[in-house]
Formats: structure tokens, sequence, C-alpha cells
């Protein structure tokens, strides 16, 4: 979302973007205000369930800065989409917004795993089920990370998308290094809406959803020994909450870290897998003194579960990097289940 903004503008459009969570204290939105001047975000619940807020969250980073383009990010675990807010965002405001085309974007490391689960024919797993949701409710599939495929996987992956799922336009993008034309140019072409329902079981989608837990918490961070670094915290905490996860079978979403001095230097990392290494986007030299952390994690498992996990991973970093971090006082939760604002149907289900 950063790298298509930072591109639009360079190529003279007036880009705003919006974070979407259903907790508080957001990594994406820090870091998209970091970049971009006109970053806001729609907390406590998803853009359908939360869709006035949308509405006006996009309204006001028009007005204050005079955008004409907005990148809109949902939460991850959301989906049925084309009902809840492009169908409605065009109804009800088509005089203020044009609709580009709905894109799910695919980690094709990811998209492996559960194709593995298609391929021997086993029935989808409530969350399975979410991600197959997730890719028929797409107008375009966007598969990133090229960098971690060489060319034979890459046309793989797409070949298999594009055969599962005929009626999405799928293409590819490497975000990290900017590669993002092909993307840019399915958002710039024609555009009709593929005109039918997902056809989803509510009841199924929120037991999908809850399977997941959600923590975003903050800490007060400080170096102790003459050998610490931000950067040495984010890897230890990063990599035993991974190992904690991989030792109890639970399944990653995401975990990313961001810490921030008063003069807003940032070290931000993140891993999206169990068995993968810690990433950095971003590895700037904080200091030691009156540092900000912010922790967002999204992990397969039950909420106190991940409350130990985490806990554990900070003892573990503070001891490793030579620190002393304070945390305030949140807990993990699961989301409830989704109630959208409104739900626009069309007569053809897609199957």
């Amino acid at each position: 979302m950063i790298a298509a903004a930072e591109q639009l503008r360079a190529a003279g459009r007036r880009v705003v973007v919006i974070a979407n969570d259903q907790g508080l204290n957001l990594v994406d939105t820090a870091m998209a205000g970091r970049n971009i001047s006109g970053a806001g975000e729609v907390t406590t619940g998803c853009f359908c369930c939360r869709f006035d807020d949308l509405v006006s969250v996009a309204r006001r980073l028009v007005d204050q800065e005079g955008a004409d383009t907005v990148i809109a990010e949902s939460v991850g675990s959301c989906t049925d989409l084309t009902a809840t807010v492009v169908r409605p965002l065009r109804q009800f405001y088509g005089d203020e917004f044009q609709l580009a085309p709905l894109t799910t974007l695919v980690d094709p490391v990811r998209y492996a795993r559960f194709e593995a689960g298609w391929v021997r024919g086993e029935p989808d797993t409530d969350l399975a089920y979410l991600y197959r949701k997730q890719l028929q409710d797409g107008d375009i599939i966007a598969v990133n990370k090229l960098d971690l495929l060489d060319p034979s996987a890459r046309n793989r992956v797409v070949e298999d998308i594009q055969r599962r799922f005929p009626h999405v336009r799928v293409v590819t993008c490497a975000a990290a290094r900017g590669e993002l034309q092909e993307l840019r140019r399915a958002w710039d072409s024609d555009y009709t809406e593929h005109g039918r329902d997902l056809d989803i079981d509510y009841i199924r989608y929120g037991v999908a959803e809850a399977r997941l837990a959600w923590l975003n918490r903050t800490y007060d961070l400080a170096g102790r020994d003459r050998g610490f670094t931000a950067a040495r915290w984010v890897d230890a905490l990063l990599g035993h909450i991974a190992a904690t996860c991989q030792r109890n079978g639970y399944v990653i979403g995401h975990v990313k870290v961001m810490v921030t001095n008063p003069a807003g230097a940032v070290v931000k990392a993140s891993v999206v897998d169990e068995a993968e290494k810690v990433t950095f986007d971003e590895r700037a030299d904080v200091g030691v003194d009156g540092l900000r952390a912010t922790l967002n994690a999204r992990v397969l498992c039950e909420p106190p579960d991940l409350d130990l996990a985490v806990d554990g991973a900070v003892v573990a970093a503070d001891a490793e990097s030579g620190s002393r971090t304070v945390a305030e006082d949140t807990l993990s939760f699961k989301p409830g289940q989704p109630k959208p604002t409104h739900r626009l149907r069309s007569p053809e289900p897609i199957h």
C-alpha cells in the first residue's frame, strides 16, 4: 500500500491511505503516516462493519489533502467486500467515489500451503474456507513477493490461481522492490465489477475469523547494557514468538513490531510464517532511551496462549539484548461475528 501510494504520488496523483484493524495501535497506520501525508485508519472492526467510519475517514482525508486517490486496505481476515463495501460505495456514494477493481493480495508461500490441501482433496478447514472466499471475492488477484520465486514457480502459481478462479485478473508484483507496474495498470484499466454474489456462510466466516487471536500492544523500551540495540531486541522478540508458535503448532498470520524514538527514527520488522526468518523493513539507529515499541500479532491459537507466547518472548528478548521493557495492560482477543452495515446482492452467485 505504501509503495503503491509513493509511486502514484511520483506520477502526479494526490494519494491518501486508510488502514483497517479489529483493534487499536496499528503498526501499518504508523508506518504509512511516516511515509505519506494523509494516512488514516478504521479500527475496532472491518470496513464492512464500520462502513460509515470508512466513508467518514475517506471524506476527511480527501478534504484535508485535496486527494484524488484513496488506497484502503481491509482487515486481513475480511471477505465479501464486493457486497458489503464496493457496491454500497457505488450505490450510495457513486457521485463522490469512482471504484477501482477490488484487489486480493496473495503471498505465494501461504497460497501453496492451502493449495496442497485442495490438490489432496481435503475438506476445507475454517481458515481455508475463508481464504478461498477471499480469492473468489476479488476482481484482481495480485501475487506478491516475486523475489521469493524462480520463474517456473511463479508461472505455476499464476496458472493455478487463474485456473481455480477464472473470473479474476491475475497479476504479479514485488512490493518490497517497488515492482508494481502490472498491478497499477490493472487498477487503471476499464473496470466492470464481476456482478455476482459470493456464496458464503456467514456463521462459518465468523468462526474462521475467531480462529485467530489478535493482540495489539505497546511497550516502553530502554537499553540497559552497552550492547543493546533496538534491532537486536526486535529480532530476538520475533524469533522467540515464531519458535513458540512452531513448537506449539500455532499458525502465524503476521506479527509486526515497530520501535520509535522521540526523533521519529524507526526499527520495523515482521514475521509472517512460524518457519520463516524475521524480515526488517527499516533498521535505523534509535538509541537506547525513550523508546516506544508497538506489536501487532495475529496467530491461530487461543488468546491466553498468545499472551503467554508474547510475554515469554519479551522476557527472553530483554535477557538477550540487555533491555528493560514495560508493557501496557492489553490482552489479546478474538473478533466477534461480522455484521455488515450493508450487504447488496446480485442474482448470480460465485461458486
